[in-house]
């Protein structure tokens, strides 16, 4: 069938077989680890709690802080208003002062102008008084006079003047050592405002540092609410997905079929298993319809569930737009043109005729519509520019082979002869279908959800139809080249050891970039043994030795905070898909999305182990025995 190219569709009679060997077990047993985990819930939820109360107490301590740190800025403030008057007003003193000075200044030198004059003046009085009588008989007797007169009144005046700028002087003087005194009442007073402002400061300055070592405090402790918040959100949902996987844990074979349980692996290993075969989950499960028929649903109820909103026409079909009989003839690869009812059909090779009627019935009608819809009718389909108008041999169509089926197979083929499914322009539909959905399917790009007898995603795991139908193929861990049940291993048995599931975490945080001590070389990101395993996707690195992978212990030293120890993992689930996969470890819990670790498992898994699925999702689970 298109979409399943690792299978080998001709093992299903084998498969069938092979059930009747194994045994199987559904009984739910719930992992030790789910008490452990909620034992960390409540410890977490304790420490939120303890530290909640540590942080309202500091933030009470920055209330009062803040309050008193208020006052303080207010009376910081006040005292800098006041330091700044006193500065305004010694600034006035020191201007009237220079301003005194200056003046006291200016009338000194006045006064010693007027007191050299006067020496002048009074000294040539004294030498005319010496020299009076020689004058008096030489002189003219007016000119003596008024010369005289002139003069003691010049020495008048300026003794008068002496006097009067040396009271202007001492007045000034006088001002000058108030205001000095002033001034320095002044600086006394500004610099005990100075000390005290200090004394504020250094004291705001205290308070500011215990203000700002609490707001540290209350941001580390912030963040540790919201890591332990954030840790127990995600131990709560590890708590589902373990008490979820406790089903699942035993809901694999406890038979001898390599990886189909946990209980197979020793002490430590982890399983990875997938959740159905390498399919497109589009259309029909065969095992999934084979165990609804065995549960009695009839051709119709098997496929109005695989293929909704659809119809069976009975010999006729819209082809090009145009209503058109069935063809009689398909054109086959490497065959020729074979009568499409009486020899084509009954060559299909993809269901084994010990199974039910009902489910035969449904697998012819949906080869025969498969087979219309690829050569459109006989007409030819377009495909990238090219017209196909004959259909392959191979899965990667449908598989047909000789010799004929003579048995149930030609009855179901008989007795469904001309019906296909149609949609509503009655165009036959691409009727896609494969062995192993997983529990859950689309069609047309649409989900049909869960395959399960309660038609709802509660206890899916047990309640799966592919599941009830005993197909070891829908719970199995992919470790052997091809789909087969022998094959090359490269010496690898279904499970991990710890050490190699450490370097599959390891690898994943080095890939992501995330914590890295130094730069790595991504292209070293390769299996333990590369080189060495050939078969399959191996072949393209088998004989090389071009690269080295890197060890457990150098991923480890590329990391600064490395995965050294897993206690325990879960995975949870949701529409099909693997949501999370969670891993407690020595760094605490670990919790990536379910494509992140397909991904960086496929990378890294040694040998051929691997989530053999499609890239439009991830269903899977993961064990530790």
């Amino acid at each position: 069938m298109k979409g399943m190219p690792q299978f080998k569709k001709t093992l299903f009679i084998s498969i069938t077989l092979l059930l009747g060997i194994f045994l199987f077990f559904n009984s739910p047993v719930y992992s030790q680890s789910v008490s452990d985990l909620e034992k960390e819930i409540e410890e977490s939820n304790r420490a939120i709690s303890e530290k909640e109360s540590i942080l309202g107490n500091i933030e009470k301590r920055i209330a009062e802080i803040k309050g008193g740190n208020q006052t303080l800025s207010q009376k910081i403030q006040l005292m800098t208003d006041e330091i700044n008057k006193v500065k305004d007003t010694i600034s006035q003193k020191e201007i009237e002062i220079e301003t005194k000075g200056k003046e006291i200044e200016s009338k000194q030198e006045q006064l010693n102008i007027r007191k050299e004059t006067l020496d002048l003046v009074s000294a040539e009085l004294y030498m005319e008084t010496r020299n009076r009588v020689s004058t008096f008989f030489l002189s003219d007797w007016s000119d003596l006079v008024r010369n005289f007169y002139l003069k003691r009144n010049i020495v008048s005046d300026l003794r008068h003047q002496v006097e009067m700028i040396s009271g202007e002087f001492s007045s000034l003087a006088e001002a000058k050592e108030l205001l000095d005194s002033e001034k320095s009442l002044l600086d006394t007073q500004k610099k005990e405002l100075d000390d005290s402002l200090g004394i504020l400061a250094t004291e705001k300055a205290k308070l500011q540092a215990e203000l700002s070592k609490q707001y540290a405090q209350k941001g580390s402790l912030s963040s540790e609410i919201t890591d332990l918040t954030k840790k127990v959100s995600q131990l709560q949902a590890a708590l589902i997905a373990a008490r979820g996987a406790g089903t699942i844990s035993s809901g694999g074979s406890t038979g001898t079929v390599p990886g189909t349980s946990i209980s197979q692996a020793p002490a430590g290993y982890f399983g990875v298993f997938s959740i159905g075969a390498y399919t497109h989950r589009n259309g029909m499960s065969q095992w999934g319809a084979r165990a609804r028929a065995d549960a009695g649903q009839s051709t119709g109820q098997i496929l109005s569930f695989y293929y909704p909103n659809t119809r069976i026409s009975n010999g006729v079909v819209n082809s090009n737009g145009i209503p058109q009989p069935l063809m009689q003839n398909i054109n086959v690869n490497n065959v020729g043109t074979l009568s499409f009812e009486d020899y084509y059909l009954l060559g299909i090779q993809e269901m084994p005729e010990s199974w039910n009627m009902e489910v035969l019935k449904a697998q012819a009608i949906v080869a025969r519509t498969y087979a219309v819809w690829y050569v459109n009718n006989g007409n030819g389909r377009w495909v990238n520019k090219t017209l196909v108008n004959s259909i392959c041999t191979s899965q990667s169509c449908q598989v047909f082979n000789t010799p004929l089926k003579a048995g149930a197979w030609r009855t179901a083929v008989q007795q469904t002869r001309g019906q296909i499914l149609t949609d509503s322009s009655g165009s036959a539909v691409m009727a896609e279908y494969a062995a192993v959905h997983g529990a859950w399917g689309n069609w047309q790009g649409q989900a049909t959800g869960w395959d399960t007898q309660s038609g709802s995603g509660d206890n899916w795991f047990t309640d799966a139809w592919d599941k009830i139908s005993g197909v070891n193929w829908f719970y199995r861990s992919w470790y052997i080249n091809g789909s087969g049940y022998s094959g090359e291993t490269c010496g690898h048995s279904p499970y991990l050891s710890p050490s190699e599931m450490l370097i599959i975490l390891n690898a994943y945080y080095v890939k992501k970039g995330e914590g890295l001590r130094m730069t790595p070389d991504l292209s070293r990101l390769l299996p333990s043994d590369y080189g060495k395993c050939p078969g399959g996707a191996r072949d393209d690195d088998f004989g090389r030795t071009d690269k080295v992978p890197y060890s457990l212990s150098e991923l480890q030293g590329l990391l600064s905070n490395p995965v050294t120890s897993i206690s325990s993992v879960y995975a949870s689930f949701a529409n099909g898909q693997t949501t999370n996969v969670y891993f407690q470890t020595n760094r605490g819990l670990i919790s990536m999305s379910g494509f992140a670790f397909k991904d960086i498992y496929n990378q890294m898994a040694p040998g051929h182990m691997r989530i053999q699925q499609q890239s439009s999702y991830a269903f899977f689970n993961i064990e530790k025995k």
